[in-house]
């Protein structure tokens, strides 16, 4: 089953190597997200799975803020994929049940592999 995923990401390059990855891995992206109110309006407008999500995004809120709202508003988990995933990072996010945690530089296989999880996991609820 393929997923539908939004990037938050506010990096052009990292966001374009993502949704190449997550297509080729067979996969829909939805929309790609700079800021909390770009992936509230594209989680509002299509019925996704995961977000994958930067910690350090545009505007004046963090990932873990965007993660939160899209869990408690759409039911929606985050992969975060970060260069500043540390122990206080998974802390903070802990309470909105991450799907996981890939530090930057990632290689694609860390992706797939997430996605995948992800995946198998929605498939085990039907």
């Amino acid at each position: 089953m393929p997923l539908c995923v939004l990037i938050v990401e506010d990096e052009p390059l990292i966001a374009m190597d993502l949704r190449d990855i997550i297509e080729e891995a067979g996969h829909e992206v939805a929309g790609v997200a700079t800021r909390m109110s770009e992936a509230l309006t594209v989680a509002s407008e299509h019925p996704l799975d995961v977000a994958i999500m930067d910690y350090n995004i545009a505007g004046h809120h963090n990932g873990v803020d965007v993660a939160r709202r899209l869990r408690e508003e759409y039911g929606i988990g985050s992969l975060f994929v970060s260069a500043s995933i540390n122990d206080r990072l998974r802390a903070m996010a802990a309470e909105w049940s991450p799907v996981g945690f890939i530090g930057k530089p990632f290689i694609a296989q860390q992706i797939v592999k997430a996605l995948s999880s992800v995946e198998a996991r929605l498939s085990s609820k039907d």
